[in-house]
């Protein structure tokens, strides 16, 4: 079959259509579960809460795994990090509500020093595993200027954790406990430059904005009087390439893709 083909788009466009069947117009259409990985308790709504919440409305299955415990995310000099912590744990439980998000799983690394190591990722592939995801969303850890190492490492983690799920020697531990190898279909990086995916939010707008708000630790009333108009124009930017007032832009791709693939940017 692909021994008579000469040019690269024919073949470029044979193998996304016959043989990973991956429709990039819609590839959140078949979906039934996924994991939302975010590094803080409110990456989640921020990125992609109206996604979530037009997932939910379909029955599909939306899982968050937050990676820190949120020690640090706060100017308020008269409140502890451990108190903190545990309110922002509060306020993800009540915004996820908002978005139908019915479970939540907690690494509690500390706030701005998670680490890049091994055993971080066998606990997100351990979830992987456990979930069975059909896609994993992640933050896009080649964000320009991004500076906050949570985010950068929290991508990187993610994108190790779901290639290697599949590795049955990656953890013997996870055999062990009965948890079998899992080949996640795809990823979505949201928090992303170059999206190739949108999902209006127009009609979603004012319930993601409410499910952020519910973190009063991150966003009190001046705080909000910034970000509000910022998470506002983030919207009309993505609603702008995608032809709607308000969008979220993710970056999807095969599982195929994100390994040795020179092309990978042209989906």
């Amino acid at each position: 079959m692909f021994e008579e083909i000469n040019d690269f788009e024919t073949a470029f466009k044979k193998l996304l259509d016959d043989v990973l069947e991956f429709d990039i117009q819609n590839p959140l259409k078949d979906v039934k579960k996924v994991l939302c990985i975010e590094p803080h308790p409110d990456d989640c709504a921020i990125g992609m809460g109206g996604t979530i919440k037009r997932l939910t409305e379909r029955g599909v299955k939306v899982i968050y795994l937050c990676m820190t415990d949120g020690y640090m995310g706060t100017t308020d000099e008269t409140i502890t990090g451990h108190e903190l912590a545990q309110i922002r744990r509060k306020e993800e439980e009540e915004s996820a509500k908002i978005l139908g998000v019915k479970k939540i799983y907690w690494l509690n690394y500390r706030d701005t020093e998670l680490p890049y190591t091994r055993e971080v990722r066998k606990d997100i592939v351990r979830i992987i595993r456990k979930e069975k995801p059909d896609g994993v969303f992640l933050p896009d850890p080649w964000l320009p200027y991004e500076a906050h190492p949570d985010h950068r490492t929290t991508g990187f983690l993610a994108l190790d954790a779901v290639a290697f799920s599949q590795l049955p020697n990656f953890s013997n531990i996870d055999l062990d406990m009965g948890l079998k190898p899992h080949l996640v279909s795809f990823v979505a990086l949201y928090y992303t430059h170059k999206p190739n995916y949108f999902v209006d939010i127009t009609d979603l707008m004012d319930l993601k904005l409410k499910a952020i708000r519910v973190h009063r630790s991150q966003f009190p009333e001046d705080i909000w009087e910034i970000w509000e108009p910022f998470l506002r124009t983030v919207a009309l930017y993505y609603g702008q390439k995608a032809g709607v007032k308000y969008a979220e832009g993710f970056r999807i791709m095969p599982s195929l893709f994100y390994h040795i693939t020179p092309f990978a940017e042209l989906i």
